[in-house]
């Protein structure tokens, strides 16, 4: 079941990256974060819109039953094989980290210090990534991420947030 909806978030995702195009200061950003899976996002919204194009003409041209169906057909077949590859492209490359929870963190990180402080063994950077990596293991929930990240940038001893987490 999982799998089902990785789909149907990519494609959400993939709807959210098309939508950016009325946005272009945003598909800019996300592009420069990111240009494999906007260029990935949009092929498949590409193939996808001439899929059903293709779909579509194919059924018109069935009416008639005359030889462009056979050539419709092969090229409707193509271009679904590419949507399908296109989509698959898109889970695949992409992280397991929700695109607001990754803002969440990036935020966390640009307020942190990369300098060890006295007396603790990381620092608040090391402490946020460490807790990305438990976030995308499924350690935390969403609450809790944002709860430890609050409390990193605002201890003196990050990793102590880092091991009550565990």
């Amino acid at each position: 079941m999982d799998d089902l909806e990785d789909i149907i978030e990519a494609v959400v995702d993939i709807e959210d990256i098309v939508e950016e195009l009325t946005e272009p200061a945003e598909l800019l950003e996300d592009f420069i974060e990111s240009p494999l899976l906007i260029a990935l996002a949009l092929s498949a919204a590409l193939a996808a819109v001439v899929t059903v194009l293709l779909v579509v003409t194919t059924l018109f041209s069935l009416l008639f039953a005359v030889g462009p169906v056979l050539i419709v057909g092969l090229l409707a077949v193509m271009f679904l094989l590419m949507t399908g590859l296109a989509v698959g492209g898109f889970i695949y490359f992409r992280t397991d980290i929700p695109s607001d929870i990754q803002k969440k963190i990036d935020s966390a990180l640009e307020q942190s210090d990369d300098t060890p402080r006295a007396n603790a063994e990381m620092t608040e950077q090391e402490a946020i990534e460490e807790l990305k990596t438990q976030y995308a293991n499924d350690e935390l929930d969403d609450y809790e991420l944002e709860q430890a990240l609050e409390a990193v940038l605002t201890s003196d001893r990050p990793e102590r947030v880092v091991e009550r987490h565990r």
